[in-house]
C-alpha cells in the first residue's frame, strides 16, 4: 500500500500554499537539502500528486489536493485544499460543501477497504459516480456536490419552468431523474417536481411498449 512520508506531506503543504515551487525554492523555505527535495518532488510526480510546470517548477494536482486534505492536520492547509480543488475542478458550487464531500469520500473508501491512491481524483465525475450508489451513507451537503458535478458533466434537458434535469434509464428502459437543478429547491439528486414528473410521464408514454 502506498503511504506518504513526512517529506511528501511537507512538499504538498508548501505547494498548496505557494501554488508553484521549484525544488530549490522549497529547499530554501524548509531547510531540507535540495537533493532530498528533488527526489521527493519526482516521487510525487510519479504518484500523480504533483505535476511539472517547465522552468516554473512544480504545482499540485487535484489528486494531490485531495490526498493532502486527507493526510494533513493543519486547518489552514485543509481550507486551502478546498479552494485549490474548487479551481482545478472548475466547481461552481459552495466551496464549504466540498469539505463534507471529501470526508464522505474518505468514509466510503475506508468502508470498502480501498486506498485513496486507487482513485482518479483529477476528474470529479469519477468520484461522483462512485458515490452515487452510496447515497444512504452520505450527508446532504455531499449529495448536493454530487448533483452539481453531474449537472455540469452530463447533457441535461431544459424544462419549461427554467429548471434542468439529467434523464437516465433503468434496466427496464424506464426514464428517471439522475440529478436536477431546480430554481426553487436548488441542486438535488433524484429530484422530482411536478414539471419533471410531467416530462417523464410524456417520455415514458412515447417509449415502445
Amino acid at each position: 500500500m502506498i503511504r506518504l512520508e513526512p517529506n511528501d506531506i511537507l512538499v504538498l503543504e508548501e505547494l498548496i500554499l505557494y501554488i508553484q515551487l521549484t525544488s530549490y525554492r522549497f529547499s530554501k523555505l524548509t531547510g531540507i537539502s535540495n537533493a532530498t527535495a528533488w527526489r521527493t518532488f519526482n516521487r510525487l510526480v510519479g504518484l500523480g500528486l504533483v505535476k511539472r510546470e517547465d522552468k516554473r517548477g512544480f504545482s499540485i494536482t487535484a489528486r494531490g489536493a485531495i490526498i493532502l486534505y486527507l493526510n494533513t492536520s493543519k486547518g489552514n492547509v485543509r481550507r486551502r485544499c478546498l479552494s485549490v480543488l474548487k479551481k482545478l475542478w472548475n466547481y461552481d458550487g459552495d466551496e464549504e460543501k466540498l469539505k463534507y464531500f471529501l470526508e464522505d469520500v474518505d468514509k466510503v473508501l475506508k468502508s470498502m477497504n480501498l486506498s485513496p491512491f486507487v482513485i482518479c481524483f483529477n476528474q470529479p465525475v469519477t468520484i461522483a459516480t462512485m458515490l452515487y450508489n452510496k447515497q444512504d451513507e452520505l450527508r446532504e451537503e455531499t449529495k448536493e456536490v454530487i448533483a452539481n458535478i453531474l449537472i455540469n458533466f452530463f447533457p441535461s434537458i431544459d424544462l419549461r419552468n427554467g429548471c434542468k434535469a439529467i434523464i437516465s434509464y433503468d434496466n427496464n428502459g424506464k426514464p428517471y431523474v439522475l440529478a436536477a437543478k431546480c430554481k426553487r429547491e436548488g441542486i438535488k439528486l433524484r429530484y422530482y417536481c411536478p414539471e419533471i414528473s410531467k416530462y417523464l410521464s410524456v417520455t415514458n408514454a412515447e417509449l415502445p411498449q
